[in-house]
């Protein structure tokens, strides 16, 4: 799970822990749990380190998916596509980026 920063003014209030998630809102709090919780200060970097070993499955020769998942403005582009500099690319471009470069270099070995 990504978090996405509140929008100014917002009267809901998140707490994240390693795998929770937790929403308060006047009285009432909802706690959700996940795999990774990722705050809203995570870098794409970060992300993709958390992928990084799928894609090293999919070189491997495993069927592997990556899935985006979220309401309208929520922020799946930017994780996915990211920006147009390297520093900031999503999972997408980094992903292929990685194939690429491992691909070359099985290359240069004979594969």
């Amino acid at each position: 799970c990504r978090m996405r920063p509140p929008p100014e003014g917002n009267a809901v209030a998140l707490t994240a822990a390693e795998n929770q998630l937790s929403l308060a809102h006047n009285s009432e709090t909802y706690t959700f749990s996940f795999d990774k919780v990722f705050r809203p200060d995570a870098t794409q970097e970060k992300l993709f380190e958390e992928v990084d070993g799928l894609v090293q499955s999919a070189l491997d020769g495993y069927k592997v998916c990556i899935f985006a998942y979220g309401q309208t403005g929520s922020g799946k582009t930017h994780t996915m596509q990211g920006g147009s500099d390297s520093q900031s690319w999503g999972l997408i471009p980094r992903s292929l980026s990685k194939i690429l470069r491992e691909s070359e270099a099985m290359r240069k070995d004979g594969w």
